[in-house]
């Protein structure tokens, strides 16, 4: 990856950036399902090589080109314009590797014998063979153009409007079939770039000379083309497409506050409301969103934080800490089976609303420092993450337990 970048230092009412990117990327995944070898023997499953019962090889490479530019013209101190664009061309491709296999007897793949307790030797190794996706590429311009209004020193305002867009995703089994399902969906070549439209309304303040700062943003935000991940039914192959389009709105504020010399109180908080907008049935079936469903973002989220800094001794500076922290639940995927309409997913789940408490007391004495620290401090065990994947060993992520430690600095 390289980036350079060409900045004006020049006196007058123009400013301007020019530069380039270059990306060449490849990512290895490889997926081996796998059961265990007790688990086999109990069932009277066997001629397995091991305990896995399919293995699939793939990569995908991806490369990026841009040049962009964003200039700046101040009609006067209080008020100017900055217009932006970047072109750039994405490609991917993605690889299936030889060398991976599929088990089955009698046309019936482990899950069947495995579910059903049905004893029985795997005779049938099918291999998957050596594919070269097809390459996708991508390019157009992203835009921005943004007005500065600042009508006071410790006042400025703007608006702004962006686009975007996301490089294409690749399937590295682009075309196969299913070999337990011939008639169930092939896998498409992978999913087109989506697009983006931001539009943003915000101010910035700082008073009392810095003792008092706010900045607060409102936003709409419409995503089109949405780049969505699918599975299908027969082998939960998965896959990326394209679906329908969501909107998400909201305001984020944060407020900083300096009472007294060595003092530091703020807070700060988000409101965001994101649904699918727009979604025709054969995307609903194919991908198992619904319309009007809440993506994956928690509605409601904010901390508030308070430090003190004072002295121990003449030469010992030291600092007290405490933060909290509230995040709201959020789906963990949309609601319903892909391939299968209308019928709920039996992953689908919420996480948990939660709240978080961490203090540090730090003590610094000329070129050291230790920091004493407690995360978690009510060890609060809710779930903050479930992986939409139903072949993870363990799908829910927890906050990490209350945590005491100490941290030792020396500064050369």
């Amino acid at each position: 990856m390289q980036e350079t970048r060409l900045a004006s230092t020049l006196d007058g009412p123009i400013e301007f950036v020019v530069g380039g990117f270059y990306l060449n990327r490849r990512r290895d995944v490889d997926f081996f399902y796998r059961s265990n070898l007790a688990f086999l023997a109990a069932r009277g499953l066997t001629g397995l090589p091991d305990k896995y019962f399919q293995k699939v090889y793939t990569h995908s490479i991806s490369k990026e080109l841009a040049g962009f530019g964003e200039l700046t013209y101040r009609f006067s101190d209080k008020f100017w314009l900055t217009g932006g664009m970047r072109y750039g061309e994405t490609s991917a491709q993605g690889f299936t590797e030889a060398g991976g296999y599929l088990a089955t007897a009698f046309g019936f793949n482990y899950y069947d014998f495995a579910l059903l307790r049905i004893p029985v030797n795997f005779t049938t190794f099918t291999p998957y063979a050596a594919v070269e996706g097809v390459k996708a590429k991508g390019s157009k311009p992203s835009w921005k153009a943004s007005a500065t209004f600042k009508p006071s020193d410790s006042l400025t305002t703007y608006a702004t409007f962006s686009t975007g867009f996301r490089a294409p995703i690749v399937n590295a089994r682009a075309g196969a079939a299913s070999l337990v399902d011939p008639n169930d969906i092939i896998i498409p070549f992978g999913a087109t770039s989506d697009s983006l439209k931001s539009y943003e309304i915000g101010a910035k303040g700082r008073w009392l000379g810095g003792r008092v700062s706010i900045n607060t943003a409102f936003y709409l935000i419409d995503w089109s083309n949405i780049q969505a991940q699918a599975n299908r039914v027969s082998d939960s192959v998965q896959f990326a497409t394209n679906i329908g389009a969501a909107r998400s709105k909201g305001f984020e504020f944060e407020v900083n506050v300096v009472p007294a010399t060595g003092i530091t109180i703020g807070f700060n908080g988000a409101y965001n409301d994101s649904k699918i907008t727009k979604l025709s049935p054969a995307e609903a079936a194919i991908s198992g969103a619904v319309l009007g469903h809440r993506l994956s973002a928690p509605r409601i989220q904010g901390s508030a934080y308070m430090s003190y800094g004072f002295k121990i001794g003449s030469d010992i500076d030291a600092l007290l800490a405490v933060n909290a922290q509230h995040i709201g639940s959020y789906n963990s995927s949309f609601p319903n089976t892909p391939g299968r309409p209308n019928q709920p997913l039996s992953t689908f789940g919420k996480t948990d609303a939660y709240s978080n408490v961490n203090m540090s007391l730090g003590l610094k004495k000329g070129d050291l420092s230790a920091q004493l620290y407690v995360e978690n401090l009510f060890d609060n065990h809710s779930i903050t993450y479930i992986h939409p994947e139903a072949f993870l060993v363990s799908r829910f992520g927890t906050m990490r337990p209350r945590t005491f430690g100490i941290r030792l600095g020396y500064s050369l």
